[in-house]
C-alpha cells in the first residue's frame, strides 16, 4: 500500500519537528484550524510567517517514471508549512521536460520555481527569464549564502554576465555512483568467461552470451541511441558531451586539457563504428532508439537483457525481479572497461550531484518567499525533512540535531548531519522491500530526495534497501575504480557567447544527430558521416570548441 499518514499523527510528528525550529533561529507558527493543508502547524517557520498570509508557488520539474511527484506528500507539507506557502506541484514527464522548459524561457512564462541543468538555461540565462538570486539571498538567504560559499570555484562557473540564475542542488552521504558497465555476471560465468576489460573483450563477450543465450537482446539501454553515446563515447576515448551536462555540447579531453566537439574528430568514427557492428550483429537491442525507461528496466527484470551502461543503482530493482525467475541470476556493475588508446575513463556528476539546480522566473510575485523556501530546506530540519520524510513517522532520529549549520562543505556537513543518528522505522523498510524500486517509491510517497524537490538531499536513506554485501561490493568497487573522475563543469560564457553557443548547436545538431542514429542502424556508412563532419564544420563546430576554450582560459 502507499504509505500515507493520518491528518492527526502528521500533525504529532510536525510538532515534534518544530522543536527544532528555535534552534534553527526560527518561531514556530500557532496551529491554525485544520480547514486546509496550508494552515496545518509548521514544522519550522521563519521569524516573519506568523504574520504573512500563505502565498502559493508553482513548483515544476521533470518527472522520472520509476518516482512519480505526489502533491500532498507529507515532505511537501511540511516544508510549505515552514515558511507560510502552498506547494503546487506541476510536474511535467521527463522525456518532455527539456522542450516544455525550453518553450517556457522562449516565451519568459516561467513556472515560479523550476528545475533545470546547466546548460538547459544558458541560453536563457537573463533578468527577464529568471531572477538573479544573489541579491534575494543577501537579504532572505542566511543559510543559502553559507551553502553557496562552501563551493566558490564551481559557483563562479555557474556565474553569468555577473548573475547567478541558478541554485545548485547536491547531495551528502554519498556513495560514488556513476553510470557503469553492468553485466549479467552468472550468465558470464556460465560461459566460462572473465568479466571484459576492454571493449573489444566486451564485443566477444556479448558475442558467447548472444549464442549461449539466443532468445537475449544484448546491450540495451534507455533514452535512445544519442543519449548511449553521451555515456560511452567518452570511455571509448572520445566523447558527446556530458551525461548529466547536456549530450550537445564539447566534451573535457583530459589529455589534451581542452574543450573538444567530439564528432568531428577521427576517434568519434571508432565509437561509430564499433555499434554498427554490435547493432548488425544483433548484439545491440533492435529497438535502441526508441526504447523508454519503463521497457528498458522490464527487459532486464525479465532476462532479455544481459548488458547495459547506466546508472549501476538499477541492479537492485533488475536482481529482484530476475531472481523471481532464476534465484542465481545476478546483475553487477564492472569496472571502467579500457577505450580504444588504452585508457580507463568515466565520468560522474561529481559536485552537481543532480546535474543541475532550482532557478526562479522573473515573473515569480514572491521571490523572497521562494528564497525562504530553499534556506528553510538548507536548516537541520529541513535537511532532515527533506530527505527522510516526518521524524517518528518515517525515521527515527537519535542523538542531538544541530542548532544550525555554518560549514556546508561535504565533510563538515556529514560530521554534523551524522547518518548514523538516523534510520527508517522497521515497518517503512518492511512496506519499501516489497515493492520493485524501493527508495525511489518510498521518496515519492513522502516527496523527499533528489527526484523530488531536492536541493541538498542525505543520500544514506537510499542504501537502506540494499542487499547486504552484495551492494556495498559494488560502491567499493567504484570508488576504487582509477578510471572515474568528476566531470568537468562548463565555463562561464558572456551574454554573446550565449547567444552565440546558442545558433552554433542548433546548426550542428541537425547535422550531426540524424548522421549518428543512421550509421549505427545500418541506413548511411562512414563516408556519409564524413560528409556529416564537413558541414558540421562549415555549421561553426570548430567555432564551438574555441568559444569554449577560450571562456575556460579566461575562467
Amino acid at each position: 500500500m502507499s504509505r500515507k499518514i493520518t491528518r492527526r499523527r502528521f500533525l504529532e510528528a510536525s510538532a515534534l519537528a518544530a522543536v527544532g525550529a528555535v534552534a534553527a533561529g526560527c518561531k514556530p507558527a500557532p496551529t491554525a484550524t485544520p480547514s486546509t493543508v496550508a494552515t496545518q502547524a509548521p514544522v519550522s517557520a521563519p521569524p516573519t510567517a506568523t504574520s504573512r498570509p500563505v502565498v502559493e508557488l508553482v513548483i515544476s520539474r521533470g518527472e522520472h517514471p520509476s518516482q512519480p511527484i505526489l502533491q500532498d506528500a507529507p515532505a511537501h507539507i511540511a516544508q510549505g508549512e515552514a515558511v507560510g506557502v502552498k506547494l503546487n506541484f506541476q510536474p511535467v514527464p521527463a522525456a518532455d521536460y527539456g522542450a516544455k522548459l525550453q518553450v517556457w524561457m522562449a516565451t519568459k512564462q516561467v513556472p515560479d520555481i523550476v528545475r533545470a541543468g546547466f546548460s538547459e538555461i544558458r541560453d536563457y540565462a537573463d533578468p527577464s527569464v529568471f531572477r538573479p538570486v544573489l541579491p534575494l539571498i543577501e537579504e532572505y538567504g542566511p543559510n543559502l549564502k553559507k551553502y553557496l560559499s562552501a563551493y566558490p570555484d564551481e559557483v563562479k562557473k555557474l556565474t553569468m554576465d555577473g548573475h547567478l540564475f541558478i541554485i545548485p542542488a547536491t547531495s551528502y552521504n554519498t556513495k560514488l555512483l556513476a553510470p557503469m558497465p553492468c553485466i549479467r555476471k552468472d550468465l558470464l560465468d556460465e560461459i566460462g568467461m572473465s568479466v571484459p576489460r576492454d571493449f573489444e573483450e566486451l564485443y566477444q563477450a556479448l558475442k558467447e552470451l548472444k549464442r549461449a543465450n539466443p532468445q537475449t537482446l544484448g546491450w540495451t539501454a534507455r533514452g535512445g541511441i544519442k543519449r548511449t553515446f553521451m555515456i560511452v563515447a567518452y570511455p571509448f576515448g572520445s566523447g558527446l558531451g556530458g551525461w548529466m551536462r547536456g549530450i550537445d555540447v564539447p566534451y573535457w579531453e583530459p589529455t589534451e586539457k581542452k574543450w573538444l566537439y567530439g564528432p568531428i574528430h577521427p576517434e568519434f568514427v571508432d565509437v561509430l563504428d564499433y555499434f554498427a557492428r554490435l547493432y548488425k550483429e544483433q548484439l545491440l537491442d533492435p529497438d535502441i532508439a526508441a526504447t523508454t525507461p519503463d521497457q528498458w528496466h522490464e527487459k532486464n527484470g525479465s532476462g532479455k537483457g544481459v548488458f547495459t551502461w547506466d546508472n549501476f543503482s538499477f541492479c537492485v530493482r533488475w536482481n529482484k525481479a530476475v531472481r523471481e525467475l532464476d534465484p542465481k541470476a545476478t546483475w553487477t556493475p564492472i569496472p571502467t572497461v579500457k577505450g580504444s588508446k588504452g585508457a580507463r575513463q568515466n565520468d560522474y556528476s561529481g559536485f552537481a550531484g543532480s546535474g543541475g539546480g532550482w532557478c526562479i522566473s522573473a515573473n515569480c510575485k514572491y521571490p523572497e518567499r521562494a528564497i525562504e523556501l530553499l534556506d528553510w530546506k538548507l536548516t537541520p530540519v529541513g535537511l532532515d525533512t527533506c530527505s527522510w520524510g516526518i521524524q517518528d513517522v518515517h525515521y527515527s532520529l537519535s542523538g542531538q540535531r544541530p542548532d544550525s549549520i555554518e560549514d556546508y562543505t561535504t565533510a563538515a556537513l556529514e560530521k554534523v548531519m551524522d547518518k548514523r543518528q538516523r534510520a527508517l522505522k522497521p515497518d517503512i523498510l518492511a512496506e519499501y522491500a516489497t515493492k520493485a524500486d524501493p527508495f525511489r517509491s518510498f521518496q515519492s510517497d513522502t516527496g523527499t530526495g533528489q527526484l523530488d524537490f531536492g536541493l541538498l538531499w542525505d543520500d544514506a536513506v537510499i542504501y537502506s534497501w540494499d542487499a547486504p554485501g552484495e551492494a556495498d561490493a559494488w560502491y567499493e568497487m567504484s570508488s576504487t575504480d582509477p578510471g572515474l573522475h568528476p566531470e568537468v563543469m562548463v565555463p562561464s560564457f558572456t551574454k554573446e557567447e550565449t547567444a552565440r553557443l546558442k545558433q552554433i548547436l542548433a546548426d550542428v545538431n541537425v547535422i550531426i544527430d540524424p548522421a549518428i542514429e543512421k550509421v549505427v542502424t545500418g541506413q548511411a556508412g562512414l563516408s556519409d558521416f564524413a560528409k556529416a563532419v564537413e558541414d558540421a564544420i562549415k555549421a561553426g563546430a570548430r567555432e564551438l570548441e574555441d568559444i569554449y576554450n577560450e571562456a575556460e582560459v579566461r575562467g
